[in-house]
C-alpha cells in the first residue's frame, strides 16, 4: 500500500514539472515587441507647436509613434534637412521651413512651418559713418523694432528717402556739401529723421603717379593676345595701371573706340598699345612690364577722385580733378568700360598655351572694353579758373546705362586729366560701387 502511494506522488511531481516547462517556452507562440506586432512602432509623426510664427519667435516639435507614445527624446528633428539640437528651433530669416523627424530607420512625413516678418512698431536708421565727404557713397541700415523690443535689420524691406526724395536701395552718392536727412518707411511706420553730415573733399598736396594703358585691338587680330597677356602681367604687378581696350572691326567697336583708335593708332598697325596717351609700349609687351610700372611710381602734382554706382537703369559718376600745380589747357576724359565679355578671339601667338580661338571656355574674356565716353573722347576742356595751383574741378554724371552694355555688374569707370597733345598726366577709376579717393 505504501509503495502505491509513493508512485502516485511521483507521477504528480512529473506532471507539475512538465507543465512548468511548457509555460516558459520561447517558441513561436510568443510576441516580440518592436517588430510590428502588438506594441511595436512602425511609423512616426512630427508636429509643431505652431505652424506659423513671427521672425524672432521659436517653435517646439513633438514626435509621436503610431502606438501613441511620445518618442521625441529618442528622435532626431531636421529643419531643411539639417538636424537641430533639442526640440526647439528659432529661425533667423523669414520663409518656409521643411521639418521632418527620424527615429532609427523610421522617417516621418514632412511638415512646413512658415516664418513671417514681425509686426514692426518702430523704425530707426543707422550708418557705419559719422560723416562722409563730397563724392562718397553713404550706406544706410534700417532697423525695425517689434512690440517686445526686439530689433531686426529690415533694410531690404524698407523705403528710404533722402532730403525728402525717395531713393532706390540703401546707398546714396553725395555730390554736394551739407546734411543728408534720411527717413525710412515700412508697413505704415516711419522712422525719425537721421542726419549724416557731408563735408568738403580735401585734395592732398601730392598724388600717386598712375599709368593709363590704351590697347588698340580686335577679335580678328591674331597677335593682339600678346598685348592682352602683357596687360594681365601689369595688373598683377600694380594697382596703379588703368586699362582701356578700344576695339575696331568687331562687335565691340563703337564711336568712342573708333575715335580713340584714330588718336593712338593713326597708322592702323595692330596690335598697338600706348602708355599715358603718347608713349608706345615696347614690343614684346609681356617682356616690358617694367616700362609700364615705372610710369606708376613716384608722385605727381595732379590727381583724381572717382566714384560710380549703378542705380536702377542709370549710371551715376562723380569725378573730381585736383591741381597742386597749374596745368593750362587741361581736359577731363571719362570712359565707361565693361569686362567679362565672351567673344572668340583669334590667337596666332604662343601665349595662353597657343589655344585658338580664345574664349570664356578656355579662360579668356575681353576686359576693360571701351563702351562709351561721358565726355568728348579726347576730353572736355576744364575751365581755366579750375586748373590753377590749389584748384579743383568736379563733374557729376547721371545717365542711362549705355545700350551696348551687356552686363551692368561688369561696368567700370576710368577718368583722366589730359594735357597738350593728349598727354595723360593723371588717371583713376574702378568698378562701379568702388569709391576711389585721390590717389
Amino acid at each position: 500500500m505504501k509503495i502505491k502511494n509513493i508512485f502516485k506522488c511521483l507521477v504528480a511531481v512529473i506532471a507539475v514539472f512538465t507543465y512548468s516547462c511548457s509555460g516558459s517556452d520561447d517558441g513561436d507562440g510568443g510576441t516580440t515587441p518592436g517588430t510590428g506586432g502588438g506594441s511595436g512602432i512602425t511609423s512616426i509623426t512630427v508636429t509643431a507647436s505652431e505652424n506659423s510664427i513671427e521672425l524672432g519667435g521659436s517653435v517646439t516639435f513633438t514626435v509621436t509613434a503610431n502606438d501613441g507614445s511620445n518618442v521625441t527624446t529618442s528622435s532626431t528633428i531636421l529643419v531643411n534637412n539639417t538636424s537641430i539640437q533639442g526640440v526647439s528651433f528659432t529661425p533667423t530669416a523669414t520663409g518656409s521651413y521643411v521639418v521632418r523627424a527620424t527615429n532609427g530607420s523610421l522617417s516621418s512625413a514632412n511638415i512646413n512651418v512658415e516664418v513671417i516678418p514681425p509686426v514692426i512698431t518702430a523704425l530707426r536708421i543707422e550708418s557705419p559713418d559719422a560723416s562722409i565727404k563730397v563724392g562718397d557713397t553713404a550706406d544706410f541700415v534700417v532697423i525695425g523694432t517689434d512690440a517686445s523690443g526686439n530689433d531686426y535689420t529690415i533694410t531690404d524691406d524698407a523705403t528710404l528717402s533722402i532730403n525728402g526724395t525717395q531713393i532706390e536701395g540703401s546707398r546714396y552718392m553725395a555730390t554736394v556739401m551739407g546734411d543728408l536727412v534720411a527717413t525710412a518707411t515700412n508697413g505704415g511706420v516711419t522712422s525719425t529723421a537721421f542726419t549724416l553730415p557731408v563735408t568738403e573733399e580735401v585734395a592732398p598736396g601730392t598724388f600717386q603717379r598712375t599709368v593709363a594703358v590704351m590697347d588698340a585691338t580686335g577679335t580678328w587680330c591674331q597677335f593682339c593676345p600678346r598685348v592682352s597677356y602683357g596687360i594681365e602681367l601689369v595688373e598683377a604687378a600694380t594697382d596703379k595701371a588703368f586699362i582701356i581696350a578700344a576695339h575696331v572691326g568687331d562687335n565691340m567697336q563703337n564711336t568712342a573706340s573708333s575715335a580713340l583708335i584714330a588718336q593712338i593708332n593713326p597708322g592702323g598697325t595692330y596690335p598697338t598699345a600706348v602708355l599715358n596717351g603718347t608713349i608706345d609700349w615696347t614690343f614684346p609687351e609681356p617682356n616690358n612690364v617694367a616700362q609700364v610700372t615705372n610710369l606708376a611710381s613716384g608722385t605727381t602734382s595732379r590727381g583724381l577722385s572717382v566714384n560710380s554706382m549703378v542705380v536702377g537703369n542709370n549710371l551715376q559718376v562723380y569725378v573730381s580733378a585736383a591741381f597742386a600745380e597749374s596745368l593750362p589747357n587741361a581736359k577731363l576724359v571719362v570712359y565707361v568700360l565693361e569686362s567679362g565679355i565672351d567673344a572668340n578671339q583669334v590667337n596666332g601667338t604662343s601665349y595662353y598655351g597657343g589655344v585658338n580661338p580664345l574664349n570664356e571656355a578656355s579662360g579668356f574674356t575681353h576686359n576693360h572694353t571701351l563702351r562709351s565716353s561721358l565726355t568728348a573722347v579726347l576730353g572736355d576742356a576744364i575751365p581755366a579758373g579750375n586748373t590753377g595751383a590749389g584748384q579743383k574741378y568736379t563733374q557729376v554724371f547721371d545717365i542711362p546705362i549705355p545700350t551696348n552694355i551687356d552686363d551692368p555688374s561688369e561696368i567700370s569707370v576710368v577718368a583722366m586729366i589730359v594735357g597738350n597733345n593728349f598727354e595723360i598726366v593723371a588717371s583713376n577709376g574702378g568698378h562701379t560701387g568702388e569709391d576711389k579717393d585721390f590717389n
